[in-house]
């Protein structure tokens, strides 16, 4: 390569490996954990996407992303897929679009008690906040998150990324020193944040002492950002200088033009500190062609007013002026952009919504019988099995399997059709005398599996009784007149250590004995068990 040759994009690089690797994943997806594969897979295709600004890829990339993890039922995957949305909506100014998939995804990551993803949730967040220069809400989201049970999920780790305390000290760092500097925070989360900000430091400039440890280099730009806004905070502008400067020698060397764009703009700011106007002009101007070198127009259009500010301090106002014009031109193009990108991509988007109903439907679907609307035997199984691991922390509950007496005669005697109003029936005469936390399911042809939880033994026989009688004496007169429908009930303790298959088995035991003794009554497993 010639020195005047332009060096190979990195991302671009990256995404090729992505893209590579999703084509041979495709072909061998069989089960859940290729679900899983290829869900990652396609967030880090809408992170390196994002990267390079192909937004409608990045968008498509994270709607799949999405699918792939309701489709694998990994409540941590969803909130990861719903963050990686949010983050392409971010970059259309949709901020109400994000804020929804950021609640989403914090509400998905509580309720799988996935602390990683919490974390990952306010951390990304936070960083969005800060490229709105949001600073006191991103201080009031970390110390929020830091006094939460969450926040061990800083220090978890995933095989292909670093701690998330990396990301968080950068972002806690930046966000907390310019709020500090701008003076936007409250007495009390002021002190908090002066509180925290030296052991954030602390570990940033242990991962600037070995870059080559940083999330692969990648983050390290970003951590000398953050010591950078730590340096002004205190008025030490030498040293702030020093680390713009060597954060844009390591943007020339990445050959990422958005990043040595974001470290020419950031050295901006610090001359501007430091009333180098000269410098601010010159660092901005080269911020601008390196942006508009990335495609990058919107960066661009933010480098050009700094440019115009550097000018307009060194009292070149003519220049300051024609600089401003072209911003207001270049301004009213993005806009119109940026609004027919942002059209487009809530399009895409749109599949989101549509294919999370799609997956809420045929996932209740799976789990219903399709003749009574009970849940199924795949339901009540795992109702089951969740009972059962509850009963080894003392919590009482019972199953009871029941059978609809003489069932073949009524079939027999009245036809299928009336067979199955009988079960409809049936089912909805006993959900009406259960509470809405049982569950009646229907657990193949006339038997029926209910499952008492909180209910103590004694308890769940009289309840059990009362079901017996309520049948018995239920009026079946309208589906025919002849018609009389009875139940017998086993009854089995959820015992500790028992698992499924035995607590049926003498649940059926029991359903057996009742049918012995004339049929219409409830029997219990032997002593109660």
């Amino acid at each position: 390569m010639s020195p005047e040759a332009t060096p190979p994009d990195p991302e671009l690089t990256d995404m090729r490996a992505v893209e590579r690797e999703l084509a041979d994943t495709l072909g061998a997806m069989v089960g859940e954990t290729d679900l899983r594969q290829l869900s990652l897979l396609r967030r880090d295709a809408t992170y390196l996407a994002l990267d390079l600004g192909d937004l409608q890829a990045a968008m498509t990339h994270a709607v799949t992303c999405l699918d792939l993890a309701r489709a694998a039922g990994d409540g941590g995957l969803m909130a990861r897929a719903h963050v990686a949305v949010a983050l392409v909506m971010l970059d259309v100014y949709d901020d109400l679009g994000a804020d929804q998939h950021f609640q989403e995804a914090d509400a998905l990551a509580r309720a799988a008690g996935e602390v990683r993803d919490v974390a990952l949730v306010a951390v990304n967040a936070s960083h969005y906040e800060l490229e709105r220069g949001r600073n006191g809400a991103v201080t009031a989201r970390l110390l929020e998150l830091l006094d939460s049970p969450f926040r061990a999920g800083l220090d978890s780790t995933s095989p292909a990324a670093p701690p998330l305390s990396v990301a968080f000290h950068i972002n806690f760092v930046r966000g907390a020193s310019l709020a500090l500097r701008t003076g936007e925070l409250p007495e009390g989360l002021a002190a908090q944040a002066r509180a925290q900000l030296p052991d954030s430091v602390r570990a940033l400039r242990a991962m600037q002492a070995e870059p080559q440890r940083v999330a692969a280099q990648r983050l390290y730009p970003e951590v000398l950002e953050a010591l950078v806004a730590w340096e002004l905070l205190g008025g030490r502008a030498a040293e702030a200088q020093r680390l713009a400067t060597e954060r844009v020698r390591t943007a020339r060397a990445s050959g990422s033009q958005q990043a040595l764009g974001r470290a020419l703009l950031d050295r901006a700011r610090v001359s501007a500190f430091s009333r180098d106007w000269r410098r601010m002009e010159r660092d901005a101007a080269s911020a601008v062609e390196a942006f508009e070198r990335a495609g990058r127009e919107l960066l661009a259009a933010q480098a050009r007013q700094v440019q115009a500010d550097a000018l307009g301090r060194q009292n070149h106002f003519r220049q300051a002026f024609e600089v401003q014009r072209d911003l207001t031109r270049r301004l009213e193009e993005l806009y119109r952009e940026y609004f027919q990108q942002g059209a487009l991509l809530r399009q895409i988007e749109r599949q989101v919504s549509e294919a999370e109903v799609r997956a809420e439907a045929f996932a209740e679907a799976a789990l219903r019988d399709p003749l009574t609307g009970a849940p199924n035997r795949a339901a009540a199984m795992a109702h089951l099995e969740n009972l059962l691991q509850r009963a080894a922390s003392g919590h009482p509950a019972a199953a009871a399997l029941l059978d609809l007496d003489h069932f073949k005669a009524v079939n027999d005697r009245y036809g299928h059709v009336v067979g199955d109003a009988v079960l409809v029936r049936a089912v909805q005469v006993l959900t009406r005398e259960i509470r809405e936390h049982d569950c009646l399911a229907r657990f193949g042809g006339e038997e029926f599996l209910l499952l008492l939880s909180g209910t103590p033994f004694d308890v769940a026989r009289r309840i059990c009784d009362r079901l017996c009688r309520t049948l018995a004496a239920h009026d079946w007169s309208d589906i025919h007149p002849d018609l009389r429908v009875t139940a017998s009930f086993g009854l089995a303790r959820l015992a500790p250590g028992r698992d499924p298959t035995r607590t049926l088995q003498a649940a059926d035991q029991a359903l057996y004995a009742a049918k012995a003794a004339g049929r219409n009554t409830v029997r219990e497993a032997p002593d109660g068990s």
